[in-house]
């Protein structure tokens, strides 16, 4: 797709509108950090849930990939499965949903996915997509229980060329239920990098559809890992 046609952030942003529209009914908090930047709890000190870990799924995405929970008549015991298309699954997935950007600084680690990767193109993973994203506002998934200290929401401002007050961080970690569902959505992602490290023809990719089973959530976090 050209330059800025796929309005990833642009869809994003639409999904987080949404959100915090329905705050209380997805059981997230919502607030403004200290330069202004928007931060969504999805699963760290608020309960969160299923459905706010598909609504963070569904950004993660670029708003490219249509996401719902199945049953699986075949695990009785736990027949809970997430099932994942896109009909840009290289763009969805490689250019946005995959958690590719690594943010630390002063003890605060945490893998970034969404689209404002696609803004910031800081990773050599985007020569080979040849996309960048246009937006004037951007949107980051965070998998941790803590929010972007100053000096994280300052490196993705510049990286962007976004002034703080127009970026959003939405995160939860692996432990909790949101945490887990948007892992797990991540099935067809897991495919496509697997296919992009094969060399396999990206422009070839059409189409996608991934399942997962969702596991139950876990206070440890590599066994939570481990299940996701």
């Amino acid at each position: 797709m050209k330059d800025g046609s796929a309005f990833l952030n642009d869809n994003a942003q639409r999904i987080i509108d949404g959100m915090i529209g329905n705050a209380e009914r997805l059981r997230i908090a919502v607030a403004r950090g200290l330069l202004g930047e928007c931060l969504i709890d999805a699963g760290a000190k608020a309960a969160g849930g299923v459905e706010a870990g598909l609504r963070m799924a569904e950004a993660a995405m670029g708003g490219l990939g249509s996401i719902s929970v199945c049953m699986d008549r075949g695990s009785p015991k736990w027949p809970f499965t997430i099932e994942v298309r896109s009909s840009q699954p290289v763009l969805a997935c490689l250019g946005s949903q995959y958690a590719g950007w690594n943010l630390s600084s002063q003890g605060y680690f945490a893998m970034g996915s969404g689209p404002a990767r696609a803004l910031a193109r800081v990773e050599p993973l985007f020569e080979a997509l040849s996309y960048r994203d246009t937006a004037s506002s951007a949107v980051l998934i965070l998998e941790t229980a803590e929010p972007p200290p100053q000096a994280i929401v300052e490196k993705v401002g510049r990286a962007t060329g976004l002034a703080p007050e127009k970026l959003t961080f939405l995160y939860a970690p692996t432990q909790s239920l949101a945490g887990g569902v948007q892992i797990v959505a991540r099935a067809l992602e897991v495919a496509l990098h697997k296919t992009n490290d094969l060399k396999f023809p990206l422009e070839n990719v059409v189409d996608g559809i991934g399942t997962a089973p969702i596991p139950a959530p876990h206070p440890d976090f590599l066994t939570a890992m481990g299940r996701t």
